[in-house]
């Protein structure tokens, strides 16, 4: 075999279109499924238990948007900071807000080519926002595998799907990437590849540890938003928190590793069906499920439409200072 074949067969890729018609038809037959078991079922949701509290409901958007949001953002500016970048809190969530609307189209990078570019307009490095968004996966991945961990000692051993715990084979694997020694070197020789400067990332042993904590504190706010939207429809008990909670991490980790689904759309709510199971009958658990995609996907829309608004009026104090001067 000469070199050009070798060359051609190294150049054969699934063109985009077909990585989006995958995607898309995987999103749609597990929705489907999700859809149609309700529908089956739809006699046996114990409708005396359903009703709409208001208050529960907003207080549950009110974590998301609070709570959750700018603990993303300040977890942002402190991965800047072991690379010298600062960034102000609130153009931080703005970035981020904003930006995280790219997840919902096919592919993993769209909503990281977003915080590059807007992160570049208040003078961020690219390669630095890339990296960050590099570290921003596997520290997000590996807390939530821990609050996973935690909650399956409240759910009886002989309940959990054996493939369940394949999942932690991507707890050694965060360890050693996210390991100061590996990390660096690591990132400096991508960038060199890619013929960009490289980075200096200072991260301690202690700010490791630092960051981690920050991220378990995102996905604990974002499970109890999601116990809270729960409780605004279908009473649960307070020893079902931890549940919800770890549920809630195990759904993201799936659908984060589904690379063809856009935001995980399907696996995260079959995941979540699954994981909800434990704490509320199955046809209940499907509903929860279908509602908390559009719960999160309501608050990120709203969260993002008014950020917009916030860097556009920045934008425009800007360019009349820059005419005055």
């Amino acid at each position: 075999m000469d070199d050009s074949s070798v060359r051609r067969k190294r150049r054969i890729r699934f063109p985009k279109w077909l990585r989006i018609l995958l995607g898309s038809l995987i999103a749609a037959a597990a929705l489907y499924f999700l859809v149609n078991r309700l529908v089956r079922d739809w006699h046996q949701i114990p409708w005396s238990d359903i009703g709409l509290n208001v208050p529960l409901l907003v207080v549950s958007f009110a974590v998301l948007l609070v709570v959750y949001l700018p603990l993303f953002g300040f977890t942002w500016t402190v991965l800047l900071r072991t690379m010298g970048e600062r960034l102000r809190l609130l153009d931080a969530v703005a970035i981020i807000t904003v930006s995280q609307m790219g997840k919902y189209l096919p592919g993993k990078i769209w909503f990281t080519l977003g915080r590059v570019y807007l992160a570049r307009r208040h003078g961020v490095p690219e390669s630095k926002t890339a990296v960050s968004a590099f570290m921003e996966a596997g520290f997000a991945l590996l807390a939530a595998l821990l609050l996973f961990a935690l909650s399956l000692l409240l759910v009886p051993r002989g309940n959990i799907p054996g493939s369940t715990y394949w999942a932690f084979a991507l707890v050694p694997l965060c360890i050693v990437v996210l390991h100061p020694r590996v990390l660096s070197p690591l990132v400096n020789l991508l960038l060199r590849k890619l013929k960009q400067p490289t980075i200096d990332i200072r991260l301690t042993f202690g700010r490791t540890l630092s960051i981690i904590a920050l991220y378990l504190a995102m996905w604990t706010a974002q499970g109890i938003g999601c116990f809270l939207l729960v409780n605004s429809f279908y009473p649960l008990t307070i020893d079902k928190l931890f549940i919800i909670v770890g549920g809630y991490a195990l759904a993201w980790i799936l659908g984060f590793l589904s690379l063809v689904t856009p935001a995980g759309l399907g696996v995260r709510e079959g995941i979540l069906t699954l994981a909800f199971g434990f704490a509320m009958p199955e046809s209940v658990a499907i509903l929860a499920a279908l509602l908390a995609r559009v719960w999160i996907t309501v608050a990120e829309a709203l969260a993002a439409a008014a950020m917009i608004v916030f860097l556009r009026r920045r934008k425009r104090r800007r360019s009349s200072g820059e005419e005055q001067a």
